[in-house]
C-alpha cells in the first residue's frame, strides 16, 4: 500500500436507516441483466479506465458485480470485489458462478472504512469505485482509503455526486428525500416511488419525449436499468456530495494523485461527476487535470 490507512472503527457497520443497495442489485441481476447490458457495461468500463488485460482490478463497493465481471472478461490478471452489503456480495457471487467460478476473481465482504479489513488487501493497478464512496457515511475517509490502494503507476476511477444548491431538487433536497424514504414504512416507500415515477413521466411528456423509449434506451447508460436506478436515486442513503473541484483538490493534495480525466455533469446536475486519477510510477502525486 502507498500510504497508511487510518482506522475509523474497529469493525464495519451499516449506517442507521441505510438503503438496501444489495437487495436492489440482486433484483437487477435476476430481472434485467442480459448479454446486451453486459456488452454496454464492458464498453463503458473500457472507455473510462482503458485496457485491463494483465492488470489487477479492485472493485470497491461492487454492487451487482457487473463491472467486476467485465474486468474479468477483459483479461484482468486478478479481480478483487468487495462490498459492505451481504446481498451485494451474494449478487456478485452469482455472476462469479455464471463466469465459471474463476480463481483469479475473489469476492469479499467488507467495508472501505474498516481498517482491519483493508490491511489485508493488496493494492491494485486499477481501483474502481463508481457511485459508491458518497454512500459510506464518511465520504472523504472512504476516498482516501480507496486511493491508498492504488499501485504506483496505477489509476483510481471514481464517480461522486455533484453538489448543487439553489434549485427545487438540489443536493440538500435530495438528502432530505433519501432520508425520508429510508425512514418510511413499506407503504410510504411505495407511495414515494409512485410519486417520483409520475414526476419523471410528467417531465418527459412535457418535453415531448416518449417514456417507453426513454426506459428502453436507458440501458445505454452503463448497461443499467431505469427502475433500478430510480430506486437508488430515491433510497441511496447515506448520501454525500461535492463539487468536481473539491474532489480533484482533495485527491491531488491529500491522496498524492493526479487527475487525468474529468467527465462532469451539467452545472445544475446532481448526478455523478466521473474522475480518473493516476499515481505516478514513483508514487508521488502532481497536479494537472484534463477533460
Amino acid at each position: 500500500m502507498n500510504a497508511p490507512i487510518q482506522p475509523t472503527s474497529p469493525e464495519f457497520v451499516t449506517a442507521p436507516h441505510a438503503f438496501r443497495f444489495g437487495r436492489n442489485w440482486k433484483r437487477y441481476v435476476s430481472t434485467y441483466l442480459d448479454s446486451d447490458r453486459e456488452r454496454i457495461a464492458a464498453q463503458s468500463l473500457r472507455e473510462l479506465v482503458g485496457e485491463l488485460h494483465e492488470r489487477t482490478f479492485l472493485d470497491v463497493g461492487c454492487g451487482s458485480g457487473l463491472f467486476s465481471l467485465c474486468a474479468h472478461r477483459a483479461g484482468a490478471k486478478q479481480v478483487v470485489s468487495f462490498d459492505i452489503d451481504s446481498e451485494s456480495v451474494a449478487a456478485t457471487r452469482l455472476l462469479h458462478q455464471r463466469a465459471g467460478s474463476p480463481e483469479s476473481w475473489r469476492i469479499l465482504h467488507g467495508s472501505i472504512l474498516d481498517f482491519s479489513f483493508l490491511a489485508n488487501l493488496d493494492s491494485a493497478d486499477v481501483v474502481y469505485s463508481w457511485g459508491v464512496l458518497h454512500h459510506t457515511g464518511d465520504m472523504y475517509t472512504a476516498i482516501r482509503n480507496a486511493a491508498s490502494l492504488v499501485d504506483p503507476g496505477g489509476i483510481f476511477a471514481i464517480a461522486i455526486y455533484n453538489q448543487v444548491a439553489g434549485g427545487w431538487l438540489d443536493s440538500t433536497r435530495w438528502w432530505q428525500i433519501k432520508r425520508a424514504y429510508n425512514r418510511a414504512s413499506p407503504v410510504g416507500q411505495r407511495v414515494m416511488e409512485l410519486t417520483y415515477a409520475l414526476y419523471r413521466l410528467t417531465g418527459q411528456v412535457r418535453s415531448r419525449s416518449n417514456p417507453l423509449r426513454v426506459a428502453r434506451e436507458y440501458r445505454r447508460s452503463r448497461g443499467m436499468a431505469l427502475w433500478t436506478d430510480m430506486l437508488d436515486w430515491l433510497g441511496g442513503y447515506p448520501y454525500e456530495f461535492a463539487t468536481a473541484e473539491a474532489i480533484v483538490t482533495f485527491c491531488e493534495q491529500g491522496c498524492g494523485l493526479r487527475c487525468t480525466r474529468l467527465i462532469p455533469v451539467s452545472d445544475q446536475g446532481t448526478g455523478n461527476n466521473q474522475f480518473v486519477f493516476e499515481r505516478s510510477p514513483s508514487g508521488r502525486g502532481g497536479a494537472g487535470t484534463s477533460r
